[in-house]
């Protein structure tokens, strides 16, 4: 449930939270604040599954309320903030425990602090040093990764990542939606967005009801991808404006930080100037 690795990151498998502490207290990692973090993400996640009719209800849960486990607040924050209203306040469930962990970390008294929670991460370095993070663009995890470089003046606390092959359904085709936001709720929800917006119509893309794949889903009614063939160049091209016009909406409007969009082998990034180095192995 709650492990420590042997390089001294704490990794927790529970339910659906598998999440990785690296969290540090100067030039070491600190176990010892790692699982009390630990701990403490384990009982808002009991905490909130009290709510799961509610949350698996659209619309439902939108508004504040102190009564509120602290992870559901910071949930509804993101999804008002996106302002899609066909995304449920689950869209923001990842990001948010990561959020939490973070700062609950910091309260603790940790300098440097990445939270990785399967792929929505959240970090802060207290002393402003650069914090690098790799960014995988698609399933195959030893090719075709970014390693990104934030700043502490960029004031980007959050990266997450959406799309195909993801743990969450998706209706766009992109194969990565990646966002950079000034918290991992936000960057979550409006990666889960953009991925949707990624979408075209082509007789090679396979869909189904969202309820034919779990019958327990938030989103039942809702069409959503499950393969996308051999679509055309023109295709890729026509997903990727879609989905980059709907990022310069949210950028503009100071939503989002940035965000980057990958379907196939093609990548486009709002801004264009995002900071990073692209590995391919």
């Amino acid at each position: 449930m709650i492990q420590e690795l042997d390089d001294k990151r704490v990794f927790i498998n529970y339910g659906p939270i598998q999440m990785t502490l690296d969290i540090k207290v100067g030039f070491m990692r600190n176990t010892e604040i790692a699982f009390k973090v630990a701990d403490y993400i384990i009982g808002e996640l009991q905490n909130l599954l009290k709510y799961m009719p509610q949350l698996k209800e659209l619309n439902s849960l939108q508004d504040l309320n102190e009564d509120y486990p602290k992870v559901l607040n910071k949930m509804i924050t993101g999804v008002n903030r996106c302002g899609d209203k066909t995304i449920n306040v689950l869209g923001a469930v990842a990001g948010s425990f990561s959020d939490i962990a973070l700062e609950k970390a910091i309260e603790l008294g940790a300098s440097r602090v990445i939270i990785n929670n399967g792929g929505d991460i959240a970090f802060k370095d207290m002393s402003g040093d650069p914090v690098k993070i790799g960014i995988p663009l698609n399933r195959d995890l030893s090719r075709n990764q970014l390693v990104m470089t934030i700043t502490d003046d960029m004031n980007i606390r959050g990266i997450c990542t959406s799309g195909l092959g993801g743990r969450s359904f998706t209706k766009g085709v992109a194969t990565a939606s990646v966002v950079l936001a000034d918290n991992a709720a936000v960057a979550d929800v409006c990666a889960t967005y953009l991925g949707n917006m990624t979408n075209v119509e082509d007789e090679r893309i396979t869909r189904c009801f969202a309820e034919d794949i779990d019958s327990g889903t938030d989103i039942p009614g809702h069409m959503v991808t499950l393969s996308v063939g051999n679509i055309s160049k023109e295709k890729i091209y026509q997903a990727l404006l879609n989905g980059a016009n709907a990022a310069e909406k949210l950028y503009e409007k100071g939503i989002i930080k940035g965000a980057l969009l990958c379907v196939k082998n093609e990548i486009v990034m709002i801004p264009d100037n995002i900071n990073y180095i692209e590995n391919r192995n």
